[in-house]
């Protein structure tokens, strides 16, 4: 898990910001997907996530 010691001052309580890459090809089937659900790519990162770990 991250230190959240040293968050800065306008970062969020209870989140962490992460960094992550996508080969481009993942990326634009996301982005296919994005558009139908109409979701931010933030959801769809995220609730992707949560049905993986169910």
């Amino acid at each position: 898990m991250q230190d959240k010691s040293n968050k800065k001052l306008f970062e969020r309580k209870n989140s962490t910001r992460k960094q992550i890459r996508f080969e481009d090809d993942l990326l634009a089937k996301i982005e296919i997907d994005r558009q139908l659900t109409n979701e931010s790519f933030s959801q769809w990162v995220k609730n992707a996530c949560e049905n993986k770990l169910k």
